[in-house]
């Protein structure tokens, strides 16, 4: 009994000893990077710029002195993206620390020499950087963006970052990626990849930052640009849409500046399948149902179930036109968007291992069967016509 206790106490002594793990790092040590941008230097090397998060510095504005900001940004070049972190030391005085990372930019000239899988290596085999960190390809230059101040949050990287997800939410207009979505992409038969677009627009007094359209991307290397009134008809068919407005044009060809009326997407689902895989064909049916509720009539009245019905077919009518013009547009481009590679692998591997050299081209002579149901929820008023009509 005495052995005993006397056991338990020389394993619990031990344990007080300890004074932490061996590997650990003190605060001070780190400098904990929110947000990255890559740019091609001029002499061909790469541009790394890190927006590094400001300790608070006593009483005042968030994130530091009253007037101040809560962030510092890095800059440091190299040939390779992993011996430019590196570096991050020499400027800073702290080790990187990238488990809190937000976002990484890409500049358009850099994604258009280098394959975006290659830039982004380190962060995928590195333990800190998490997979969920999200992607952008920026118009210009990388670091500009990293260099504009924040409107509402801490540093312009979390704002970015929370505009991304916002857009992708409440308008379709870009999609929502991070770094494990980019290699699900880039590693699947087909191998396209969709990564959101930023780009500045100037208004009367300042630049401002846009999260909208995407940037598509061939055997990792940038091919181009989808507009973001394409990019909601896309994330309809992928059935990624989660909610936004819809213009719906109205049919009187003798006006010269015909009015528009618009609703609101309550929900929306779709289902797409190859129903014709065939040697020399390949057909597509796609079927697509909304629920909508009116948020602007300019010529239409819904004061009877006909008067529904037909505004309820308009939009039908107006959807499949966009989704067509949507497909055409892959077509033209050669860019299977929806993964139909990937569906056409699943139902019959042995038939995409002879399409697969010729794909783009297969793609491109696809034929898309569209079917779009639409209901009318509510007309958001009792007034079911045009309230203030001319």
């Amino acid at each position: 009994m005495k052995r005993r206790i006397w056991m338990i106490c020389l394993s619990l002594s031990a344990l007080f000893a300890l004074t932490g793990c061996w590997d650990h790092a003190e605060l001070p040590d780190r400098g904990f990077v929110m947000g990255v941008a890559l740019d091609r230097a001029e002499d061909g090397k790469i541009s790394l710029t890190t927006q590094i998060f400001k300790p608070a510095q006593g009483v005042g504005a968030a994130g530091g002195k009253a007037g101040g900001t809560a962030y510092v940004n890095v800059t440091t070049v190299d040939d390779t993206v992993p011996t430019a972190i590196r570096d991050i030391p020499i400027n800073l005085g702290r080790k990187a620390q990238w488990s809190h990372t937000r976002l990484i930019i890409i500049g358009e000239k850099l994604a258009r020499e280098r394959e975006i899988f290659n830039l982004l290596e380190v962060f995928y085999r590195d333990h800190e950087p998490r997979l969920t960190i999200s992607i952008m390809i920026a118009e210009g230059r990388a670091d500009q963006y990293l260099k504009m101040r924040p409107h509402i949050e801490n540093t312009i990287a979390q704002q970015l970052f929370q505009s991304e997800k916002a857009t992708a939410v409440s308008s379709g207009k870009t999609i929502d990626l991070n770094l494990l979505n980019l290699g699900l992409q880039l590693k699947s038969q087909v191998g396209n990849a969709m990564v959101p677009y930023l780009y500045l627009t100037k208004d009367s007094s300042s630049k401002v930052t846009n999260t909208a359209g995407i940037a598509m991307f061939k055997e990792g290397k940038f091919a181009g640009k989808m507009e973001p009134e394409k990019v909601e008809i896309l994330q309809m068919l992928l059935n990624k849409y989660e909610g936004g407005m819809i213009d719906i044009p109205c049919q009187n060809p003798s006006q010269q500046n015909p009015k528009v009326e618009a609703a609101e997407v309550l929900t929306m689902k779709s289902k797409w399948r190859p129903t014709a895989m065939e040697e020399n064909s390949l057909k597509v049916h796609v079927k697509l149902n909304m629920e909508v509720a009116v948020v602007e009539l300019s010529c239409s009245k819904l004061e009877t179930v006909e008067e529904e019905k037909k505004f309820a077919k308009t939009i039908e009518e107006q959807m499949k036109h966009r989704i067509t013009e949507t497909t055409d547009w892959l077509k033209k481009n050669k860019f299977d968007a929806i993964g139909l590679g990937n569906k056409v692998y699943q139902k019959n591997p042995s038939l995409w291992k002879k399409w697969k050299k010729n794909w783009d081209d297969r793609f491109a002579e696809s034929e898309f069967d569209i079917d779009v149901e639409v209901k009318v929820m509510n007309s958001g008023t009792t007034i079911s016509k045009p309230i203030f009509k001319k």
